[in-house]
């Protein structure tokens, strides 16, 4: 709720012209003091009742019939960005929204130091955002993107957003062509919504990027590396289980190692196109995610998407999708305890994804800084099987049904 009435309040003063507030300090004659912000009001339901589709797979919450229509897409961020001289630069980012902690330590996006010794280099260090699409640092801010929110089969399943750590970046033009390589590296700890919630510990996390743009036209390369050190309490409570009837069940030992986290390793690789010109505007990528564990799939998600500016108005389709890379996991066989055999092919069912999803959709910038956004998404579960981007209360787990319809509308600014 108090996500909900800040946003309100916001949106009411935004009636408003707007306009970025700067303050001068004395540091030195260059100094300044930069405050700006942005958020989202946003409506969603679904004729889903009993499962949820979130956002990412971190959301606490997910969008249904019942709900609260308010939780998913809304958010409120501050930005901070001091500018010391022309060489040194602070920026601190706190954003709020849906997560499974309201803390201060999930809610602070970037906190970084930035030296730019010339045109070239840019060295950052601190909390940063992690730079693995096309629009990962956009990603809390709806007013920058044309949809109501980033496509869920890409994004979704990449709910990190930023690490401790540092990144450095080469820039350079040739002719009418700018290249960039960026490399970072550090640990994350993000906050996992699951019964019970907890923290996952990766380091080191390593990566980096290509980026090129020329005219309209961005393309990008990316990849992240990632080391688990920590375990899920629920999955050590399994293995636990399985461990006790390893005397007179000949798969215990595999099956109760397939459900380690700690030590094993994840990798992100895509490659993105996107057009903004003027009347059109166009995006595509692709991505494969690997895992390094033996219960969730490694998966491929793709997606497409084109709109059309017509004054004001720009109406959109699009069509996401992710599969598995090797099919469903499964008990190798069953166990004896029909409680056991349960608790033991939940972790497959939960983090098995299988699905598409097409949208429609229209943006209004009806007045500056602020966007209208209204969208349609039918989201097919391929097969009745595919939990991973779902959320639900029931212990029994259900399954989304196959065709779901969900309906959006969202106010984005940014100030």
């Amino acid at each position: 709720m108090k996500i909900i009435t800040s946003l309100i309040a916001i949106g009411g003063l935004l009636a408003a012209p707007t306009a970025t507030a700067e303050w001068n300090i004395d540091l030195s004659k260059q100094s300044r003091l930069r405050i700006s912000g942005f958020g989202t009001l946003g409506l969603a339901t679904s004729d889903q009742s009993q499962a949820a589709l979130t956002r990412d797979i971190a959301d606490q919450e997910g969008i249904s019939s019942s709900s609260l229509p308010l939780s998913t897409d809304s958010r409120l961020g501050m930005q901070i960005d001091a500018i010391i001289n022309a060489e040194w630069s602070a920026t601190v980012q706190a954003v709020l929204k849906d997560r499974p902690a309201q803390t201060i330590e999930e809610s602070l996006q970037w906190a970084f130091i930035s030296y730019r010794p010339n045109a070239n280099w840019q060295l950052r260090a601190g909390r940063v955002g992690l730079d693995i699409g096309l629009v990962s640092d956009q990603r809390n801010i709806g007013y920058s993107y044309l949809w109501v929110r980033p496509p869920i089969e890409f994004y979704g399943r990449l709910p990190l957003l930023q690490f401790n750590g540092g990144d450095a970046t080469y820039s350079f033009d040739v002719d009418d062509v700018n290249l960039s390589l960026k490399v970072f590296a550090g640990e994350a700890s993000p906050f996992y919504p699951s019964n019970p919630n907890y923290n996952i510990s990766i380091a080191p996390l390593w990566g980096g990027n290509v980026n090129l743009r020329w005219e309209d036209w961005h393309a990008q390369l990316s990849y992240v590396g990632t080391q688990i050190q920590s375990n899920h309490p629920g999955l050590q409570e399994l293995q636990a289980g399985i461990d006790q009837i390893a005397a007179f069940y000949p798969d215990a030992a595999s099956l109760s190692q397939r459900y380690t986290l700690k030590g094993t390793q994840n990798h992100f690789l895509s490659a993105g196109l996107a057009y903004e010109g003027d009347p059109w505007r166009a995006q595509v990528e692709f991505g494969r995610l690997l895992h390094g564990n033996g219960f969730v799939s490694d998966i491929y998600m793709a997606y497409a998407s084109v709109g059309y500016r017509i004054g004001s108005i720009t109406p959109y389709l699009g069509y996401s999708t992710l599969w598995p890379a090797n099919g469903r996991p499964q008990v190798p066989s069953p166990l004896p305890d029909p409680l056991l055999q349960a608790a033991a092919e939940r972790p497959f069912a939960d983090s098995y994804s299988n699905q598409e999803t097409l949208t429609l959709g229209g943006r209004w910038d009806f007045y500056n800084n602020l966007a209208l956004k209204l969208q349609y998404d039918l989201v097919h579960v391929r097969n009745g099987d595919g939990i991973g981007l779902w959320r639900t209360d029931n212990d029994t787990q259900p399954q989304p049904k196959e065709f779901s319809n969900i309906f959006s509308a969202t106010l984005d600014f940014v100030f």
